[in-house]
């Protein structure tokens, strides 16, 4: 059964300064909430209250409704936690798994039952006599993450744990932990600074900013209704801008998705686009840059807001150095709060 987790008035200091300040955030059991922010925003500070590691200087978190700071050995039973660096012994790997169940006083017979199922959950049972030094960083990872799902855990904390992998690494390691958490019935709490992975591994994603809460929603309402311009960076959105929209709104600030940007070459950006378009001024912009992305063209233009569009690989692009007007697909526009 998943943990039901409970956070109010929270205030963590270091050093004297305020590194989080959370109000108020509940989890449901089961549910997955991923954590997104940039470097520093008490991403890893949240988790190691979580997990107890530290006390918050004010505030109360609870597990369940039993207080962190006072639910001792058998609450920290209850939670795993994965960090950027797995941390391996220099043991096998099915030793390394069993390792968390050998402190719990699991018997012998059942510690391999649960590290076996743990590691064939994701895919490297067969690593299981190898030396976990002799490993690469994908399976290291997932050793990791075994580890910390062969305790059955109640809350599941995953701190960044691909972090260090390369691109394709990655996706099959998110694949496989995906699958892995298929299963199971933890409440999960997962730090990224990667929107994709955020997006990919929750039902809800809470947006640190500065140890403050500056969003929590659903990965479909964050993607379509970023709250600020901020937030709109972290999700993905490729532009930010001022705008001037056509219609009764007038100058807006508005966050593009890079595939709505449409480009007309040679053609002012003042004249009529039609009712349901956005124009940015009414000057032309200079083509910098063009390369290949995936699946698509990726351009680079001029101008105070640095505006990057996608164009389909079918298109022709336009060339650097041409001159081109743009205007903006309303579907792939959000519009933003003063922050």
């Amino acid at each position: 059964m998943g943990a039901v987790l409970s956070l109010r008035a929270v205030r963590h200091r270091r050093a004297g300064r305020e590194v989080l300040r959370l109000d108020a955030l509940d989890l449901s059991a089961g549910e997955r909430l991923a954590v997104l922010g940039p470097n520093g925003a008490g991403k890893t500070t949240l988790l190691r209250l979580l997990a107890a590691i530290e006390a918050p200087s004010d505030g109360t978190v609870r597990i369940d409704g039993v207080s962190t700071t006072t639910g001792g050995v058998a609450l920290r039973r209850r939670v795993a936690y994965a960090t950027q660096r797995p941390g391996l012994l220099h043991a096998t790997v099915l030793g390394n798994v069993e390792l968390p169940l050998r402190w719990r006083g699991v018997s012998r017979r059942r510690r391999r039952v649960l590290a076996t199922a743990a590691l064939e959950r994701l895919g490297i049972a067969h690593l299981a006599a190898r030396p976990a030094h002799s490993l690469s960083g994908g399976e290291m990872q997932r050793v990791s993450l075994a580890r910390a799902l062969a305790t059955e855990p109640s809350l599941l904390l995953l701190d960044e744990p691909a972090a260090s992998l390369d691109p394709e690494s990655r996706a099959s390691f998110f694949a496989d932990v995906d699958d892995a958490l298929a299963e199971r019935s933890a409440t999960v709490v997962h730090v990224s600074h990667r929107a994709e992975e955020a997006m990919r591994l929750s039902d809800r994603v809470a947006v640190l900013v500065s140890g403050e809460l500056r969003q929590l929603d659903t990965p479909t309402a964050l993607a379509g209704h970023p709250r600020d311009a901020t937030v709109a960076r972290l999700v993905g959105y490729e532009n930010v801008v001022e705008a001037t929209t056509a219609g009764p709104i007038g100058p807006a600030a508005i966050a593009v998705w890079a595939a709505g940007v449409r480009l007309d070459a040679g053609t002012d950006a003042g004249t009529d686009s039609g009712t349901d378009s956005c124009a940015v001024g009414e000057k032309l912009h200079t083509v910098i840059r063009v390369t290949p992305g995936p699946g698509c063209w990726e351009i680079s233009l001029d101008g105070p807001d640095r505006l990057r569009a996608h164009l389909p690989r079918q298109i022709a692009p336009p060339h650097p150095g041409q001159r081109v007007s743009v205007t903006f697909d309303p579907d792939f526009v959000a519009m933003l709060h003063a922050e």
